[in-house]
């Protein structure tokens, strides 16, 4: 969003609530354009109000005096005003159509924008469903507060307007009908809380039946697989109907200021026919056509009066669903860096040192990483090995900073990457991640996606180190095939070389492949291991992987359990250590022969090592 002056700061200062506050900020870029809204909209509801003035001239002058010069003269007056109406009407509604579109979209943009830069772990504490509801419909209500406020103005100048013809009359019959003000107005602050709250409680309901429907058809095939669909419809039917029940709620609550409010000006107009037959019948201190004009301005504000009460209800109805949108705005950006000064990223990198590193998750009591030390020297291969939950994936998660350790200092080159530019830190790390993710696009788009500017020689020649480049010859489309939602178009194999050659066209220093071929078939896993090594060559690489010939070739092995390193070394050393990496593996693949096995490796013969397993 962008910086706002002294004189907007002070107009914002009009609202105490947070969301009201929000869409003015956004309005004030349109400040022209409003102005010329407000301009047209006092236009209309003045000559909305012009027949209040008229209807006296037209009983007393018309009807009694029998002036036909008078008649020409009221109908031309009501013609005139009724075009002048129309068209300033018309450019008021498509001006604040414009502005309310045009803010919606602001919105929308840069709340998509700040969800982008929030730390990994709001995603993982909140439902993808939830955060969708907020980003579509609680934004667009948002932007839909400006149609609302617009048509309430409106609404307000036709009554103010009305209101001083009805003072011009006659003052105390004015005041008779103001007497149920009062009760009109406490009615509507009391809805208007009751609206409010039931509002809030129905938007978050709508984004929980949102999260629902997001988990259940991304795991359509599970709940297929295990024949439970008339069990998640069973679920289905019974979070829409709390989301019904809080909806139903919210509207009988609307429904009752309706007829409360038609019978509150039923005993208003009541009260004015009496006083006014009384003041034209037994004192005669009124015409005729004062009190039609009279009852024809209290006539011409019912429907104003209805629109801004009904306005009034939707805009509390709105304000919850808004609050939500600007819940987003309130939490914390991704920290770019610490400190005031900005260390450059080294465009060598030498050495990457995790020093006393501690971590803990936000919502967790324990430590997932205590006093982690690792020394890691550029192009080393580092393979990590432990049982589920030993903290590998968090290890690595915290190098391209997914998370900040919470003790300790990762350095690279002696510089803690805290101090370091997020963006420009990124732009040095390759990740191929065990479950592949590819956007709906071609295969082109997607191989190009980490690197701007890409050309086509680029893209090609990525694919052919990742082994990719073949199959994806064979499609019809070639580069220009589409990848389908997620890349459900292709084999795991296809997406996770598609992945590589994602990976590789960045040229990152540093790599990190997380079990990337855990879930292939043995053709696809070979091709992808051969596209994995190219990948490795010449960068200092992270890896979680079960692979045998991965783990024999890593320059470092390091055994991690609940969170600790318990052994380090190369495979050979950690074979004669009788340790930890010794049962897992002898777990895995079986008894071996240290010796027969160290001289199978110095020859380069990992296939005839596969007896071994």
């Amino acid at each position: 969003m962008e910086k706002i002056n002294e004189f907007d700061k002070k107009i914002m200062g009009l609202f105490k609530n947070k969301s009201l506050n929000t869409f003015l900020k956004y309005s004030l870029k349109y400040k022209g354009a409003m102005a010329g809204v407000i301009i047209l909209s006092t236009i209309t509801s003045l000559m909305s109000a012009v027949p209040a003035w008229l209807s006296k001239y037209l009983i007393d002058d018309v009807l009694v005096k029998k002036n036909a010069q008078m008649m020409m003269m009221v109908i031309g007056a009501i013609f005139a005003s009724t075009i002048l109406k129309v068209v300033t009407n018309y450019f008021a509604d498509i001006s604040s159509g414009y502005i309310t579109e045009k803010i919606r979209r602001d919105i929308k943009i840069d709340v998509f924008s700040h969800l982008q830069k929030l730390p990994i772990a709001y995603f993982k504490q909140n439902k993808l469903g939830d955060i969708m509801a907020r980003l579509s419909g609680d934004s667009t209500t948002l932007g839909r507060i400006g149609f609302m406020l617009f048509d309430m103005l409106k609404e307000f100048v036709t009554v103010l307007a009305l209101l001083v013809r009805m003072f011009q009359v006659d003052i105390v019959l004015a005041l008779i009908s103001l007497t149920v003000l009062p009760a009109i107005l406490s009615m509507v602050k009391k809805y208007t809380k009751k609206i409010r709250k039931s509002g809030r409680v129905r938007q978050d309901t709508v984004g929980d039946v949102t999260a629902f429907v997001q988990e259940a058809l991304s795991g359509v095939s599970v709940i297929k697989g295990f024949n439970r669909s008339d069990k998640i419809i069973d679920r289905y039917k019974g979070v829409t109907q709390e989301e019904f029940d809080k909806i139903y709620k919210t509207t009988k609550i609307k429904a009752k200021i309706s007829p409360i409010n038609e019978i509150l000006a039923t005993i208003m107009i009541l009260l004015v026919a009496s006083y006014g037959g009384y003041q034209i019948i037994v004192v005669q201190s009124m015409t005729p056509g004062d009190l039609i004009s009279f009852i024809t301005a209290i006539g011409l504000m019912q429907q104003p009066l209805k629109t801004l009460i009904k306005r009034n209800s939707e805009l509390q109805e709105a304000l919850p669903s808004a609050d939500r949108v600007i819940e987003i705005f309130d939490v914390p950006l991704e920290p770019d860096h610490i400190g005031e000064v900005i260390k450059s990223v080294p465009e060598v990198i030498e050495t990457i040192n995790f020093k006393d590193v501690d971590f803990k998750y936000d919502d967790g009591d324990e430590k997932v990483l205590k006093g982690f030390n690792l020394k890691v020297k550029a192009g080393e291969v580092v393979a990590l090995v432990g049982k589920s939950g030993s903290g590998k994936t968090t290890l690595v998660n915290l190098l391209p900073r997914y998370y900040d350790i919470t003790g300790g200092s990762i350095k690279i080159n002696g510089i803690d990457i805290r101090e370091m530019s997020l963006e420009k830190y990124r732009n040095h790390i390759g990740i191929v991640p065990q479950e592949t993710f590819l956007f709906s696009g071609t295969i082109g788009e997607n191989i190009g996606f980490g690197k701007d500017k890409v050309s086509q020689e680029e893209i090609e020649n990525a694919a052919k180190m990742a082994n990719a480049y073949d199959f994806i010859m064979e499609l019809p489309n070639r580069f220009e095939t589409e990848v389908g939602e997620r890349g459900v178009l292709l084999s795991g194999g296809q997406k996770q070389r598609i992945a590589i050659a994602r990976a590789l066209i960045q040229n990152p220093s540093i790599m990190i492949l997380d079990e990337a071929t855990s879930a292939l078939d043995t053709e696809s896993e070979r091709l992808v291991q051969e596209a994995l090594d190219k990948l490795m060559e010449g960068r200092t690489t992270f890896v979680i992987a079960h692979r045998l010939s991965t783990i024999i070739n890593a320059d470092k092995i390091v055994v991690m359990e609940d969170g600790e390193i318990k052994e380090v070394g190369n495979h050979q050393e950690l074979l004669k250590n009788d340790g930890i990496y010794r049962k897992l593996y002898e777990i895995q693949f079986g008894k071996i022969q240290p010796i027969e096995t160290a001289e199978l490796i110095e020859q380069g013969q990992l296939e005839a090592l596969e007896q071994y397993i």
